[in-house]
């Protein structure tokens, strides 16, 4: 059976005022962490890229977390 490698692009929807006013303050203080810790470039200047991981319910300090831990060096996965 052939398994189809196509997955649907993320749709994010537009926030409500409500949510707005919990996710910005959340998403400030994920830049604020960032900078703190020298990781600015780790957090989009697109905050709806982090929306994500807001509406799962991770703090920024594990959002940030995650984020340095996709960009860590783990070899070229060739087994040398």
């Amino acid at each position: 059976m052939v398994q189809s490698l196509l997955v649907e692009p993320l749709v994010v929807e537009p926030l409500v005022v409500q949510e707005q006013q919990v996710f910005l303050p959340w998403y400030e203080a994920l830049q604020d962490l960032a900078v703190k810790n020298d990781m600015r470039w780790l957090v989009s200047d697109n905050s709806n890229e982090h929306l994500i991981s807001f509406e799962k319910g991770l703090t920024p300090e594990e959002e940030l977390a995650e984020l340095e831990n996709i960009v860590q060096w783990r070899g070229c996965g060739c087994g040398a």
